[in-house]
């Protein structure tokens, strides 16, 4: 092995290629374009990196290194890749990702030995017909295509994996290819901003103004032709706070955007409400995407400089935005780097990935900033001043098709045929169809095949054109041609004006006297909470309600309720005949309880530990996602009570704590207020302004092992909210246990998040960064993988074999007498007597095999730096403590148990067994 990283090398000395024996190479970030020309001769090479170096063409002395197992081409310029690069028919890993390749060579295909290939951050738009036949990417692999303008495939379809391409390529080939030139134009903006005028004036060519009565709820979506081969979906959005939970299922990438602003009653406090809020949703959803800025009813506006001097002020404030957005993400860039720089010095690569990940998708969104136009001011009154102007930038904006693949998008006929199909029962008054009557429907559109079916309702689900969630036992057989009804929902539960929908005047509840109803109103607003009954009664008017099963099942798929066991206090308030209740955390109102300080004190027990991790967001917070947390915790936890800003639960006899705070902050940055709560659900937050969303648990302090096994699901469902919202800047932290327990009120000092992806530390303890080095805590507060290897040190053996049975040697770590306690009186005794064997199993072990025997150790942490490295049983065979802790095996006891089942797998072994 020879690592020259960072070197600063520009050419390769030929003297290198003299190291014949030589089998991995590690050359990354240096200068280097070219290779000597006898490199080809390293033929025992298996591993090659060449990350981050200046190739533009691919060195053909590579090809002749037919023992290669990884080979690493990440981040150069490389343009092409050889038609003859199925020489390398052994190669496992290949790693092209942040090139310049417009398209793969057809022979990539017969790279049958290929389980990774990371393409992704280049300009391809077709994979090669047969890329779907990468059998072992199928079975165990790691396909990366994201940010690539693919239309042959679309990026739709890949997200579906190597599967959904390999039968989007068989129906193309049985089907004819036809392109689809139709893009997205969504509109934003708040309530009475003209959005709908607009969308009038510009698809209608005439003022059709909308009065305040009319304005849109929900979305409203309208076909748009624009005259030439292009079609557009003009999506309308309902601007009200409420209808923001919507936008997910709509704001999408490859959409063109318009930002709609009242010019009229615009003023510069203004902005971060009018403006600044659509702005971070859109940079947060669709990173990279084009944003139209419209400036409406400038007939309301009789100085001509006002309006520049308004136009002039958005574009300013957009500006300030942007670049304040790039220096948080510099910033947090630079803590990265750091602690990547720290992991490199310990030589642990294993330790270097978390935070190579999180450098690696910082970087990725510093390169895709929105791009805004300028504003264009117009009025949607008669004479649509400025309208035209706005129409002909659409036009132009869409003549950028890199920008927008879906315009150059192929897909099979059946598919296109299928998608029209399914729009025409948008008519009906149902809300879904089975998924029998839609493979029918596929059926008679020429689509046989089960899996071309499934492949192709997912992608017009990942499109947003139907919804269709397969994942979902209660919903797989539901297939939903309009998305739009789904909104419905939302504007039957969601009100703002609660008022007025929960009145006697209100023919939906005729039934209930009027205070029943303002039992139901208050209950609503301080516990979030509504009957089965009630929520029928809130829909009455919808046809969805004649399938009220399905209703509920979509709203726990949406994550907006989750069932509450009926109790006394529930029916005091329903009365038994109203049915199951349900909790809507997004109309709590209340505080924590009074029971908080008393069942979560600000100081921790003595005899107790805390653990507390979780992200924080600087200047916005996605709508809904605090809410919806809330909601997929539910099966994590038993007893719970909510508030607006946290929960309260148990998980057994563990406590458990999910809250989210606001810290408020002036124009410097500084802090100026402690931890606050939020006034309301819909506080605008400013751009520094920091939200934490925090999980906590306590419990003994020999209880660490079952705490991370509590606060790690509830971590992962806010990562899983979280990466529906790809632009957003978050940063996650693991608070250090020493100030949690002696710093009650104060600072605390954060670890970055990644540390819980660490391999599992040598020391059983660490210091308090904070405390100057005075203080230490437990090692396993911060790291699960130290909590879980103590708890399996300390875990009493077990092992009972019958006196004269034959005893594993893959169970036995160590080759002295081994005696056991097998838990009764039984104790063995066993004596191994070892034999040298050449041919051992260990030398015929796979990669994979590799893979399985770290999981059978239970050190699953390793297995992908073994994977990457090609690690098979003959290396694993040769290695000593020292190349284990080159391969990032911090831990000793962890090597130490690798050396031994090696070890153990090296020879022939028996064993005298006797029972005492």
């Amino acid at each position: 092995m020879l690592r020259l990283y960072k070197n600063k090398l520009q050419n390769l000395p030929d003297t290198f290629c003299n190291l014949r024996q030589l089998e991995m190479f590690y050359l990354g970030d240096n200068g280097l374009s070219s290779l000597p020309r006898d490199f080809g001769k390293l033929t025992n090479l298996a591993d090659l990196w060449f990350g981050n170096n200046r190739f533009e063409d691919f060195p053909e002395q590579v090809l002749c290194l037919v023992n290669l197992k990884i080979l690493n081409f990440s981040g150069n310029s490389l343009k092409k890749i050889p038609e003859d690069i199925h020489k390398l028919n052994k190669l496992e890993n290949f790693y092209l990702d942040k090139n310049d390749l417009t398209s793969l060579p057809e022979s990539i295909c017969r790279m049958t030995s290929l389980t990774v290939l990371h393409l992704q951050d280049n300009r391809i738009t077709a994979l090669p017909m047969g890329f779907g036949s990468l059998v072992n990417i199928r079975k165990h692999g790691d396909l990366r295509l994201k940010n690539n303008p693919l239309c042959q495939p679309p990026l739709e379809v890949c997200a579906g994996g190597i599967e959904s391409i390999a039968a989007y390529q068989e129906e193309l080939g049985r089907s004819t290819a036809t392109v689809v030139p139709q893009v997205k134009l969504t509109l934003v903006g708040t309530p009475l901003s003209g959005k709908t005028s607009l969308s009038n004036a510009l698809i209608q060519q005439v003022s059709a103004l909308t009065k305040e009565e009319d304005r849109t709820h929900g979305v409203q979506i309208t076909p748009w032709s624009t005259g030439g081969d292009v079609k557009l979906l003009v999506y309308d959005f309902g601007g009200h706070p409420v209808y923001h939970m919507t936008h997910q299922l709509f704001l999408t990438k490859g959409s063109l955007h318009i930002l709609t602003v009242d010019l009229a009653s615009y003023r510069r406090e203004s902005f971060p409400a009018s403006v600044g809020k659509w702005v971070d949703i859109l940079r947060a959803r669709v990173p990279g995407t084009h944003v139209l800025l419209a400036g409406t009813h400038v007939d309301q506006i009789r100085d001509a400089e006002e309006m520049r001097m308004k136009c002039e002020d958005i574009e300013n404030q957009i500006d300030l935005m942007q670049q304040n957005y790039v220096k948080d993400l510099d910033r947090q860039m630079r803590k990265i780097k750091k602690e990547l720089q720290s992991a490199r010095e310990e030589s642990s690569d294993s330790s270097q990935n978390g935070y190579a990940k999180r450098l690696t998708e910082l970087e990725d969104l510093k390169s895709k900033p929105l791009k805004f136009s300028q504003v264009f001011p117009l009025s949607s009154a008669e004479g649509l001043e400025g309208v035209e102007a706005l129409r002909a930038e659409i036009l132009r904006v869409l003549e950028d098709t890199s920008a927008f693949p879906d315009l150059r998008r192929v897909l099979p006929k059946t598919w296109a045929d299928l998608e029209t199909r399914l729009e025409s029962l948008r008519k009906d008054e149902s809300l879904s169809v089975s998924w029998s009557a839609c493979r029918m429907l596929a059926s008679e559109v020429g689509l046989t095949s089960e899996k071309s079916i499934e492949t192709a309702v997912g992608y017009l689900h990942r499109k947003g054109v139907i919804l269709h969630y397969s994942e979902n036992e209660a919903l797989r057989d539901h297939v939903f041609p309009d998305p739009v009804s789904i909104v419905e929902i939302f504007k039957g539960l969601f009100h703002y004006d609660t008022d007025s929908v929960f009145s006697v005047d209100n023919p939906r509840f005729e039934d209930m006297v009027s205070m029943e109803l303002d039992r139901v109103k208050t209950s609503l607003l301080q516990n979030g909470l509504l009957s089965r009954d009630v929520i029928h009664m809130l829909l009455t008017d919808s046809p969805m309600m004649l399938q009220s099963d399905l209703v509920m099942d979509l709203l726990l798929e949406f994550g907006l309720c989750y069932p509450v066991p009926t109790s006394p206090s529930t029916d005091a308030i329903f009365g038994t005949c109203r049915g199951q209740q349900y909790r809507f955390p997004s109309y709590l109102q209340n505080n924590p309880p009074q029971t908080y300080s008393k069942v979560w004190p600000a100081q921790i027990p003595e005899h107790q530990d805390q653990i507390e991790l979780g992200h924080t967001l600087k200047g916005f917070c996605p709508p809904g996602l605090f809410e919806r947390l809330c909601v997929r915790i539910h099966p994590h936890v038993t007893f719970r009570q909510d508030w607006k800003d946290g929960v309260m639960a148990c998980k057994g006899d563990l406590q458990v704590m999910v809250q989210r705070t606001l810290r408020r902050t002036g124009d410097s940055g500084h802090e100026s207020a402690p931890t606050t709560q939020f006034s309301s659900r819909f506080d605008v937050i400013n751009p520094n302004d920091e939200i934490d969303v925090i999980m906590t648990t306590r419990a003994d302090t020999t209880d660490v092992n079952r705490m991370w096994k509590v606060i790690l699901p509830l971590q992962g469902e806010l990562d899983n909210l979280l990466n529906e919202w790809p632009g957003l800047t978050h940063s996650a932290f693991v608070t250090c246990p020493h100030c949690s327990k002696n710093n009650a009120v104060g600072d605390r000092y954060r670890f970055p998040g990644q540390i819980l992806q660490q391999p599992a530390p040598e020391e059983d303890r660490m210091v308090c960064p904070g405390s100057g080095g005075t203080a230490f805590f437990r090692t396993c507060l911060v790291s699960p993988l130290r909590a879980a290897t103590e708890a399996d040190t300390n875990a009493q053996p077990t092992m009972g074999q019958a006196a004269g049975s034959t005893v594993n040697s893959a169970d036995v770590k160590g080759f002295c007498n081994t005696v056991i306690q097998t838990g009764s009186n039984c104790i063995i005794n066993m004596t191994p007597n070892t034999i040298e064997n050449e041919d051992s199993e260990v030398q015929h072990m796979t990669v994979e095999d590799v893979e399985e025997f770290l999981q059978s150790l239970r050190l699953d942490e390793h297995t992908e730096t073994f994977r990457q490295k090609g690690v098979d049983g003959a290396m694993l065979a040769r290695m000593d403590d020292r190349a284990l802790r080159t391969m990032g095996v911090r831990n000793p006891a962890h090597r130490k148990v690798i050396l031994e089942a090696t070890a153990a797998l090296c020879v022939k072994t028996s064993f005298t067994v006797d029972t005492k």
